[in-house]
């Protein structure tokens, strides 16, 4: 018996399916949690209509006083949301989604992910270079050096899509992807050019959402269902990839055991 050739795309391939197939999903692409999800959601709809149509409750904020803090900073305020903004991603703990809808609230659906976009970005770089400065020679280390060349070559393979999906779907912490990032060998004009387009979406959701807050609280509603199905969507592709993945490396294990 001969084994098949060991070629790059081969060792790319067979380590993607370990990352599909193997180990535990991510909590927000589990079933029971996105039946949790799902479920809540639509309790949250029938609440909102039961209450807005028996007691005419709307659920919306005074967003003034806010606007009114915010404009208090005069035009230092943006500049002062954006450092925050960086900083939150720069220390991974602190959540963004508050500070996505406070910018809803503040400056609207427009102005609003325009400066969170600036300070994802600003805080996504600079998280990518200190991992890459301090983190890139401890990789190695860490997982191993055999291990630390395969991940590398899958970065420069598939990094870009690697980099967009992770940012695009909600169960991927936003902040630590930066991280993660800087200790490969991803481009960073790469992984940049990428976090920008899968940050956008999810982002704006947001900060629409927070917006609605502020106006009519089905605009809220609205933006939470377009993240749930994004959550919906996002664990019926893992799931087909890791079923699908599951099998074509039997396939493949199968093939190579017979010449």
């Amino acid at each position: 018996m001969t084994s098949a050739p060991d070629r790059p795309a081969d060792g790319i391939r067979q380590l993607e399916e370990q990352l599909v197939a193997g180990g535990k999903p991510p909590l927000l692409l589990r079933r029971r949690v996105v039946a949790g999800i799902v479920v809540a959601f639509l309790v949250v709809i029938a609440v909102y209509w039961a209450t807005n149509q028996l007691f005419g409750l709307t659920y919306t904020l005074e967003a003034e006083p806010f606007r009114r803090w915010v404009d208090g900073f005069g035009p230092a305020g943006p500049l002062v949301f954006i450092g925050i903004m960086a900083l939150s991603v720069l220390f991974a703990p602190i959540p963004n989604a508050p500070i996505f809808m406070a910018a809803g609230l503040a400056w609207g659906p427009v102005l609003g992910t325009l400066y969170c976009m600036v300070g994802l970005l600003l805080g996504s770089t600079m998280a990518f270079w200190v991992a890459r400065r301090f983190g890139r020679g401890h990789l190695p280390r860490l997982i191993g050096k055999r291990n630390a060349e395969r991940v590398d070559t899958l970065v420069l393979d598939i990094g870009g899509r690697v980099v967009f999906w992770a940012r695009m779907i909600p169960a991927v912490n936003f902040d630590w992807v930066s991280f993660v990032a800087g200790m490969t060998a991803i481009p960073f004009r790469v992984f940049i050019t990428y976090s920008a387009l899968g940050m956008l979406f999810p982002t704006a959701i947001a900060v629409v959402a927070g917006d609605g807050l502020g106006r009519d609280f089905r605009i809220t509603l609205a933006a939470g269902g377009a993240w749930v199905a994004v959550v919906v969507a996002s664990a019926v592709v893992f799931w087909a990839r890791r079923r699908n993945g599951w099998r074509g490396g039997a396939r493949n294990r199968e093939s190579t055991a017979v010449d």
